[in-house]
């Protein structure tokens, strides 16, 4: 059972990974926010976005109730911050599997150092595999998940059943 759960926190860590980047055609969709209120101040380099907040773009889809940006002064995006009662995620990132949907009280992704951090209620499922605690982080380029729970939220993995190969002394 310890070698099947450590490769379902691999491919759940895989999974939130590649929710990083999604779909090689998502990059080339539009993308699209919308929110009841937005601001940028230039001087800091953070947008922020208020109010039934909606980011599309290809098969990603984020909903929260407030999304804030950080951007260097080349205009690249350094790290993100949704927050909600939860803050929703979904994405194809395999066209030969199910949506990879997260959902917290607040999701982070720091680009600069490749980790992302679901954050209160953490919960990532994808093809009847799910994974909760109170905090998951993932740190892409050391390919390292790291769950935690809390008095009220312990750390819980569920794996979907394998399907049996047929036997092959079985009768038709």
């Amino acid at each position: 059972m310890l070698p099947r759960a450590i490769k379902y926190l691999t491919v759940l860590g895989l999974c939130i990974a590649s929710a990083a980047f999604g779909l090689p055609t998502d990059r080339d969709q539009p993308l699209q926010v919308a929110a009841d209120n937005a601001h940028f101040d230039e001087k800091t380099g953070i947008a922020t976005y208020r109010g039934a907040v909606v980011i599309r773009q290809g098969t990603l889809e984020l909903r929260s109730d407030e999304l804030v940006i950080n951007v260097d002064k080349q205009g690249n995006v350094t790290k993100t911050s949704a927050r909600g009662k939860p803050a929703r995620y979904q994405q194809q990132v395999d066209p030969k599997k199910g949506l990879v949907s997260a959902e917290a009280t607040r999701i982070d992704y720091d680009l600069k150092n490749e980790v992302i951090t679901l954050n209160g209620q953490a919960r990532l499922r994808q093809d009847g595999a799910s994974f909760q605690g109170a905090t998951i982080t993932y740190a892409i380029a050391r390919q390292q998940v790291d769950a935690k729970g809390d008095a009220s939220n312990r750390v819980q993995l569920v794996l979907p059943p394998q399907p049996r190969a047929p036997r092959k002394d079985a009768r038709p």
